[in-house]
């Protein structure tokens, strides 16, 4: 790696100059999750303001869904911050914070985010980020973690914060919470709910993005501006790797190999877990293309494989297990425009013959934008008004050999939005 620091150097300064140069309307893509369900890899990022579900098909990373949270009171869409996948009872589910909020969301289909049940607080605690501690979900804000059963109910809270940078917490077991906070990373235990080490480290500026990552044997992995390094439970250093002199940001591993992965802005570098010797490492500034940074990052095990997921800035990448790119989602504008109301559809009556029409009507879509609508496998498009809604008289069609006594659905997805609805409808035969 040093043989090419000075060309990193140069690299870096070129992305720093570009990346202040006046205000950036694209997305920055900096954290988000990644999760195998059977054996599909899915990635989730709030980044943009939008809760976004993407899917890694045939070498492409295509986004599938996503939504914002409609704000009834003042009549707007309001912001997600963070997300987490979750497999329960082979259904996978993604669950999203919203200032006062905890949603859960189930992906069906692969392309639709079916809302479950949403929680609010009525003690005004912020949300920031939304994570998994061994079997539970957790949210965790200025005043601390709490952790949740599976029907959005508290059944634990601890005092345990980082106000500065909750985005900093993270636990990957059952006994530990790791925090990197003020130049040291803090390990607390759940069941004595003290302390039980803080380990002093080397960062240049403090900033957010920065975590650890523990492992099945409960070795402590984190990487600072100068140093990869490697502590024991008692703060014992195991071994260390030392990188370019840049921003050390996050660790992952997937748990089932020998090896960890750390970023580092420039790239990715994979270590040995037991040596912290190199195997190998990726540039990423220009891997999906141009300003990339490697922020955050994680480490699934899907189809068989060891994959790499990089929150790289202007895109979002896929790697293998030998730090080769296999797929990419270039971050685009922000979307202009939004839908001004939430998603609804209704028809004129809920069951008919076939060769019959119905009508169809709903809104909550973006303004003049393209719908597809399925109806039981017929496809047809129509278009919405300036206010994001539509009216389309459908022609029933045939009862499907899969259908359920005639009950089928009709579903409708935006092309821009990527917002997905569906209604139930029974064909008579």
């Amino acid at each position: 790696m040093k043989k090419i620091l000075i060309l990193s150097i140069f690299s870096l300064l070129a992305i720093l100059v570009f990346a202040h140069n006046g205000q950036s309307k694209t997305k920055a893509y900096y954290s988000g999750d990644a999760v195998s369900f059977n054996d599909d890899l899915y990635v989730s990022s709030t980044n943009s303001g939008n809760l976004e579900v993407f899917k890694l098909e045939n070498n492409s990373l295509d986004l599938v869904a996503k939504t914002k949270v409609f704000n009834d009171r003042y009549n707007r869409y309001d912001d997600f911050f963070d997300s987490k996948f979750n497999v329960e009872n082979n259904h996978l589910y993604i669950y999203a914070v919203n200032g006062y909020s905890l949603y859960k969301y189930e992906v069906v289909d692969d392309s639709q985010l079916v809302l479950v049940v949403n929680q609010s607080n009525t003690y005004w605690e912020w949300y920031n980020r939304v994570d998994k501690f061994g079997d539970n979900i957790t949210t965790i804000s200025a005043s601390g973690v709490k952790i949740w059963n599976k029907d959005l109910q508290v059944i634990d809270s601890y005092s345990f914060n980082n106000k500065k940078e909750p985005y900093n917490i993270r636990a990957n077991s059952l006994s530990t919470i790791l925090n990197v906070q003020d130049n040291h990373l803090i390990a607390y235990d759940r069941t004595s709910r003290t302390n039980l080490i803080s380990i002093p480290l080397n960062y240049k500026t403090i900033t957010g993005n920065r975590q650890a990552y523990q492992d099945e044997s409960n070795n402590l992995f984190v990487v600072d501006d100068y140093y990869a390094k490697k502590f024991n439970l008692e703060g014992k250093l195991l071994g260390s790797f030392k990188h370019i002199n840049q921003p050390g940001f996050d660790v992952s591993a997937s748990g089932r190999s020998e090896f960890i992965y750390f970023s580092n802005g420039l790239g990715v570098v994979k270590l040995n877990k037991e040596t912290m010797e190199e195997s190998t490492y990726a540039w990423t500034s220009s891997l999906g293309g141009s300003r990339g940074w490697a922020m955050g990052l994680k480490a699934v095990y899907s189809d068989g494989s060891e994959k790499v997921v990089v929150f790289n800035n202007s895109n979002i990448l896929v790697l293998n297990n030998k730090l080769k790119k296999i797929a990419s989602f270039t971050a685009i504008e922000e979307d202009a425009v939004y839908s001004s109301e939430n998603l609804f559809l209704r028809l004129d009556s809920s069951f008919g013959s076939v060769s019959t029409n119905v009508e169809l009507n709903g809104g909550g879509y973006f303004p003049n934008e393209k719908l597809i609508i399925n109806f039981a496998g017929v496809i047809s498009n129509t278009k919405t008004d300036n206010r994001g809604r539509f009216t389309q008289t459908l022609l029933v069609p045939s009862v499907p050999a899969n259908s359920n006594n005639g009950g089928v659905d009709i579903k409708v997805d935006g092309e821009n939005s990527k917002l997905s609805y569906s209604i139930s409808y029974k064909i008579i035969k």
